[in-house]
């Protein structure tokens, strides 16, 4: 804890940042955003809370701003006839107000260096963001040609798909209808099957009586006409008589 007769106080430095401040601003052209800049830094120093790592109210000023109240070239007289400006008093007055620690224990180059560096860092940030999004971009149109350039083939390919659907469709009913035929052809193959091997026994077993007969020595019994033949012998006897 500084002892009061080996810290200095806060106004002495305030004082003489004003004194350098209001002569370096005197030796240089205005712009059309520096109004803007010290007038919009105290409302912005009062709304965000003080803390102990990048938050400092120097922050809100732009690069050249920053270099020209820190400058090593600047007297530290005060000057008469260029009085301070309300802008300055006002980001004194808070700052009086307001010490934060970095300002009480750091120099001023420090912080300007800090706020610098903070700032190239954004920036490097920004780029990388801004090259990140470039590439998407590129990405998205080398998509979109590609897309482009196969919209046509898939089309085509698509209207062959329909076709062979189409064809696919009448092979099925086909197959369907040969399925049917080959059960109504195996089914009457089975039937001339069974007819077969009716006759077969039939003709075994006529075989199998005239052998008896042969053994057994008696005359064979003439043949019996079949049903129709008997039919047939029948109505011509009635027609002769």
């Amino acid at each position: 804890m500084p002892t009061p007769s080996t810290a200095a106080p806060p106004g002495s430095w305030m004082d003489d940042f004003l004194d350098f401040s209001a002569s370096r601003r005197s030796a240089h052209r205005r712009t059309v955003s520096d109004p803007i800049a010290f007038v919009e830094a105290p409302t912005s120093f009062m709304e965000e809370p003080h803390d102990n790592n990048n938050n400092n109210g120097f922050e809100r000023l732009d690069d050249e701003q920053l270099r020209n109240m820190f400058s090593d070239d600047v007297p530290a007289t005060r000057s008469s006839s260029n009085p301070p400006r309300p802008r300055i008093r006002t980001v004194l007055k808070f700052m009086r107000r307001n010490p934060h620690p970095s300002t009480t224990a750091c120099s001023p180059r420090l912080s300007l260096e800090r706020i610098l560096a903070n700032r190239q860092s954004a920036q490097r940030s920004r780029v990388r963001k801004l090259q990140y999004i470039s590439e998407l971009e590129r990405s998205v149109t080398t998509l979109q040609t590609e897309v482009s350039a196969l919209s046509p083939r898939v089309a085509f390919l698509d209207h062959q798909r329909l076709l062979l659907n189409v064809d696919n469709s009448a092979l099925k009913q086909r197959i369907a209808a040969l399925a049917q035929d080959k059960i109504f052809k195996d089914a009457h193959q089975e039937a001339l099957k069974k007819e077969i091997e009716r006759l077969r026994k039939i003709y075994h077993e006529q075989n199998m009586k005239k052998l008896d007969n042969k053994t057994t020595g008696e005359a064979p019994a003439p043949p019996q006409p079949p049903p129709a033949a008997a039919f047939s012998k029948r109505g011509c006897t009635e027609e002769e008589q």
